[in-house]
């Protein structure tokens, strides 16, 4: 069977090349840069260039379009923001082969912060208050600033964000065209989650603390961690929408354990470091067996996958999704039942990481993250000691240092358009609300 990856100059297409490959799967990659993480790895066959979809959608459809006839493409799974342009060209696609997403208006609702703060309303964790801020006019009835987190509707990586200013910059401006939320501050600890779902199910996921990051921006150093709140919201909303595709959430946890739900990142995060290749590979099937049918993008009734619950989420006694089992959901059976399908080691539930996953090349920068004083260093120290490399695998030897080759190339276009590097990564695939034709 033959996979198609888009996307692929992110940590997790390598992650999930690297398993496609290993369940054996012929692992394709595409991507508009021209050096990717994922082209220097042993587990891609073969990568193709194609066009950039924000400046030509287009352009970018007909172009994989031609390599999925080319390649006998089985399978088409994109992973970053490219996913909004594969959704809005899904039709077309799915002609040629399975399409691993849900449909654009959906994607939208979640990528837009301010329809994504509608769709929690009456669920577990929510966002915390949120006004649509749409002119300069209406930042006079918000009061003191510093009481609330300003974020452009459609934004990624914390960009522009600005968190409990004490004041406006003076040239700030919503607009109709290029709206804002302001979103209640809370403070507490940031947790993350990833989840990979079909027909509402959730196959694999994974939920970390960022303990290392670059600023307000993306973390390179993920804490495991284990929150029942926070496998209960996202089974509650991918059931709600019966969500297929890549899903991840953005959280705030205050001191006496209320969760709240910021945003939605309907893509692969980092979080998928931690899934469980079982549960990963779940909805695909072995390398060597047939898809099951789908349409428009999803499951079909009598090719569905029977999931049931595969992720082990963890409900708590008397509820809807666990009426028969009145005891800890999360038992992990006996010597002589090991296949609890309710186990905390079933197929798609995360077992605390032996080596939390980092970015190692990112740790290795700062060395005087928690300060230039022996117990910050020695801190560090033991942090990278016990982290596991999301490049390094001795079957994939070369990728740390070809991976240069991408760098550069960011770096090189950072300058060419006068932006961010972390702008950079991802400018040529970023969708902002614009029409598509």
């Amino acid at each position: 069977m033959n996979v198609l990856l888009t996307g692929c100059r992110s940590y997790t297409a390598l992650d999930l090349a690297r398993r496609f490959r290993d369940s054996g799967w012929n692992v394709f990659a595409a991507d508009s840069v021209k050096f990717p993480v994922c082209r220097g790895s042993r587990a891609v066959k073969k990568f193709f260039h194609v066009p950039s979809p924000r400046e030509g959608c287009r352009e970018f459809i007909a172009a994989l379009a031609a390599i999925i006839r080319s390649a006998e493409i089985d399978l088409l799974l994109p992973t970053s923001e490219e996913i909004f342009y594969i959704a809005h060209g899904r039709e077309e696609l799915s002609r040629c082969c399975r399409v691993f997403c849900d449909d654009f208006e959906v994607l939208k609702s979640l990528h837009n912060k301010w329809t994504f703060s509608g769709l929690t309303e009456g669920m577990s964790a929510r966002t915390p208050e949120t006004k649509l801020l749409t002119s300069a006019a209406q930042l006079k009835e918000l009061g003191d600033p510093s009481a609330f987190a300003f974020k452009p509707v459609y934004s990624r990586f914390a960009s522009e964000a600005l968190l409990a200013p004490s004041r406006l910059p003076e040239d700030f401006a919503p607009s109709a065209d290029r709206p804002w939320i302001a979103q209640r501050y809370i403070r507490g600890l940031e947790l993350c989650s990833y989840h990979l779902a079909v027909d509402g199910e959730i196959a694999a996921y994974g939920s970390y603390e960022p303990s290392y990051r670059l600023g307000q921006a993306s973390g390179y150093y993920f804490k495991p961690v284990q929150r029942e709140k926070i496998d209960r919201f996202a089974a509650e909303l991918v059931r709600k929408l019966d969500f297929t595709g890549h899903v991840a959430f953005d959280y705030i946890e205050e001191k006496d354990g209320t969760l709240h739900v910021l945003e939605c990142n309907p893509r692969a995060t980092s979080g998928l470091h931690l899934a469980c290749t079982a549960g990963l590979m779940k909805p695909f099937g072995a390398g060597g067996e047939r898809l099951p049918e789908v349409t428009g993008g999803k499951l079909s009734a009598g090719g569905r996958t029977p999931l049931e619950n595969p992720a082990a989420i963890r409900i708590s006694s008397g509820s809807p999704g666990n009426p028969g089992n009145p005891g800890n959901p999360g038992n992990p059976g006996t010597p002589g039942n090991p296949a609890n399908p309710r186990s905390p080691r079933s197929p798609g539930n995360p077992v605390p990481a032996e080596a939390p996953p980092m970015i190692g090349y990112a740790m290795l920068a700062n060395p005087f993250y928690h300060g230039f004083n022996p117990s910050g260093i020695g801190r560090w120290l033991n942090d990278f000691r016990h982290g596991r490399d999301v490049l390094f695998s001795r079957q994939d030897p070369w990728v740390p240092l070809l991976h240069a080759g991408s760098l550069a190339e960011t770096v090189f276009d950072s300058l060419r358009r006068r932006i961010p590097f972390k702008d950079a990564a991802t400018a040529d695939i970023e969708w902002d609300g614009e029409a598509l034709n």
